[in-house]
């Protein structure tokens, strides 16, 4: 039997996570947070956790883009 990355399980519970650039990333929640990275949404269920990172509102673009912007 295949064993399921548990990054592509959609039973896992997750966090999303940002770093300073505000590069957002979608972690299973037994994972530790790396270095340089926050937890900003979670534990929730997978599904949850793509849903609010595909929201509308979320400028996805690194912190040093957006700033060349204003």
């Amino acid at each position: 039997m295949e064993q399921l990355n548990p990054f592509d399980d959609p039973a896992q519970v997750c966090r999303v996570r940002h770093n300073e650039q505000r590069q957002y990333s979608l972690w299973p929640d037994f994972s530790s947070v790396p270095a340089g990275w926050t937890s900003v949404f979670g534990p929730s269920p997978r599904a949850e956790c793509v849903e609010w990172l595909e929201s509308p509102w979320m400028d996805r673009r690194p912190a040093n883009l957006v700033a060349l912007r204003r």
